[in-house]
């Protein structure tokens, strides 16, 4: 079994599946347009000298010379890129229509699902649709949607695409280097008996930080602290200047996140649907490995999916983030015994979520398709 999955981008967390789906089948991995890590002052270990791995141009990476080039090869399936462009929907639909009739098993994977309308603008409307009508339009030769979380599949289902052809898989996320590095306590004055609020992602506004800010500040507690971290921490810094307990770190290597979530008592994730949804939200994975109980909006992707209210944390309503993020941060944050107990339904439910599970269903569509 040989698959060819196209890429855009090389994040570390899909290095690391993709080093998982090689370890199961023959996989040659292609990363279109260049180099690019996807989150801006991110550094990882870009080593991938053990997945037979390509950076392809620009030039390259133009669906004739992807044809060209996917010709000379002999494999069994092909990973499309998601539709999040206009280049990526011109050329997944070239691809996928292209190689459905050389009788390849294609497969796609996107953690997609769409917002409900009259909740963000007219340009979002149009996009939003351009992409319906290309899901229906490639559907046919899409032989199976690996479908992440319980929104996505509700969408497929909804756009006309049978049961038969989605294969539910575990969207995962794993800190896989555990070392402590960092005393954030230290670092940021936080004493060992205060509390940790912590909250990981780009600093933008349809991530619900400023209402996270909002209710946090609130709470009117000098002994609880709020730690954000993610790229985009300039203007908040201002923001904030002066607030001893409310921490804007930036940017934080990927050595370094096992010391922020060790750190934390809670993890937060207020998604809240005004630019956009959060397609997934990887962090809430990795925070709930972490043992951490976890707030998250019905406007983030996983909380449908990881979340199970008031057993490992709470999924807030977007529209009235302020009000429930400050109940329920005070809620559990008041009660350590509820959140030990919260921490470790954490624990047992993100136990599957695992890059290995992950790249299992991509083999298992394949296998369906040879039967």
């Amino acid at each position: 079994m040989k698959i060819v999955y196209l890429y855009t981008t090389l994040n570390w967390y899909r290095l690391e599946m993709f080093r998982s789906l090689s370890k199961m089948a023959d996989t040659r991995v292609y990363i279109l347009n260049g180099f690019s890590v996807g989150y801006e002052n991110i550094n990882f270990d870009m080593n991938h000298d053990d997945i037979d791995l390509t950076i392809l141009s620009e030039e390259e990476s133009k669906a004739a010379n992807l044809i060209k080039r996917l010709e000379g090869e002999d494999f069994d399936a092909l990973v499309v890129p998601s539709m999040n462009s206009v280049y990526t929907l011109k050329l997944t639909t070239k691809l996928s229509h292209y190689f459905s009739k050389k009788k390849k098993c294609i497969m796609y994977f996107w953690e997609y699902w769409p917002m409900d309308f009259g909740r963000y603008g007219f340009d979002k409307v149009i996009k939003q649709a351009v992409r319906n009508f290309y899901t229906r339009l490639n559907k046919r030769s899409i032989d199976y949607f690996i479908t992440p979380g319980i929104n996505t599949y509700t969408f497929y289902r909804n756009t006309g695409i049978p049961a038969s052809k989605t294969i539910r898989c575990y969207n995962s996320s794993e800190v896989t280097d555990k070392e402590i590095r960092v005393n954030v306590r230290s670092n940021l004055n936080i004493g060992e008996n205060e509390k940790i609020v912590l909250y990981f992602g780009r600093i933008d506004q349809y991530k619900g930080i400023n209402e996270l800010v909002a209710s946090f500040k609130e709470l009117n507690r000098e002994d609880w602290h709020l730690v954000v971290c993610g790229p985009g921490e300039g203007n908040l810094k201002k923001q904030l200047e002066g607030i001893k307990n409310i921490h804007v770190v930036g940017s934080v290597d990927t050595k370094d996140r096992c010391s922020y979530y060790s750190a934390a008592d809670i993890f937060v994730l207020p998604n809240n649907y005004k630019q956009k949804i959060e397609a997934w939200g990887l962090t809430m994975n990795e925070a709930m490995s972490f043992g951490l109980p976890v707030i998250g909006s019905d406007a983030t992707g996983s909380a449908e999916d990881l979340i199970f209210p008031g057993v490992n944390g709470y999924i807030v309503d977007s529209k009235k983030l302020v009000l429930e993020l400050k109940f329920y941060m005070n809620k559990v944050l008041s009660d350590d015994e509820l959140r030990k107990e919260m921490g470790e339904a954490s624990l047992r439910i993100i136990s599957e979520y695992t890059f290995d599970n992950m790249a299992k269903s991509f083999v298992c569509a394949v296998e369906k398709y040879m039967l």
